[in-house]
């Protein structure tokens, strides 16, 4: 080989020793923006996890509570239906009370017929009793149903004071024993009014048409003051001269 082919090493440049090391630049910090980082997103999950579970307990909650009342409406449906059924002989027997005891008094009516009549009030009231504790109505309807309940116990009361009535001979104590009766029976009216208001109101506050009560029954006044002042005496006028 001739000496002109061989490669000669480059060598290195030479350093000045007076040149300025070259400056180190920082590196550039890249700004991740706030709804990227991760804590941030291990936040907003939560956040986000929490409304779905509070949105699914709200709508379970929700429908169990639409579930409910569409059973209590059925149930106050289905007694108000049977209410207004048992009222139905009722009406008999407001029609007789305001008339048989009197006549039975006075001596039109005899004592066998009465006796039969007020035998028939008391075993419409019993069956009204029984039919009233037998069923089994929602929570909101108990109160008007413990009125109802009520009310019947004091007709009872009531006929059978009436009862009493047509087994003694004595006249005075005939009509003390009907007049005795019949308070009974108009305390136990204004009982069952009140008991009808309130049975209407929840039958009302579930949309339900509400059946119509007995007739008679809105025409038996409401229970006598047991205490009633006297009426005043009449001033008299004077005779024109």
């Amino acid at each position: 080989m001739s000496p002109k082919s061989r490669t000669t090493p480059s060598r290195p440049p030479v350093r000045s020793k007076t040149a300025l090391p070259a400056p180190r630049v920082a590196p550039k910090r890249i700004r991740v923006p706030w709804h990227q980082r991760r804590p941030v997103q291990v936040i907003l999950a939560l956040i986000v996890l929490g409304l779905l579970v509070l949105a699914v307990t709200h709508a379970w909650s929700a429908w169990d509570h639409h579930q409910a009342t569409m059973k209590a409406k059925k149930s106050v449906e289905a007694f108000d239906a049977a209410y207004q059924t048992d009222l139905t002989p009722l009406s008999n027997f407001f029609t007789q009370v305001n008339n048989s005891p009197q006549q039975y008094v006075g001596g039109i009516m005899s004592q066998a017929t009465y006796a039969t009549q007020t035998a028939q009030w008391l075993a419409t009231f019993e069956t009204l009793r029984k039919q009233l504790s037998d069923a089994s109505p929602p929570r909101v309807i108990q109160g008007a149903r413990g009125l109802l309940v009520q009310s019947t116990d004091i007709f009872i009361d009531g006929v059978k004071e009436m009862q009493l009535a047509g087994t003694v001979s004595d006249p005075k104590l005939r009509q003390t024993l009907v007049d005795q009766g019949r308070n009974v029976i108009f305390h136990g009216t204004s009982v069952f009014k009140n008991a009808q208001i309130a049975e209407a109101k929840v039958v009302k506050s579930f949309h339900l048409t509400i059946g119509a009560p007995a007739s008679a029954l809105l025409q038996l006044p409401d229970a006598p003051p047991e205490n009633a002042p006297p009426a005043p005496s009449p001033t008299p006028v004077p005779s024109p001269s």
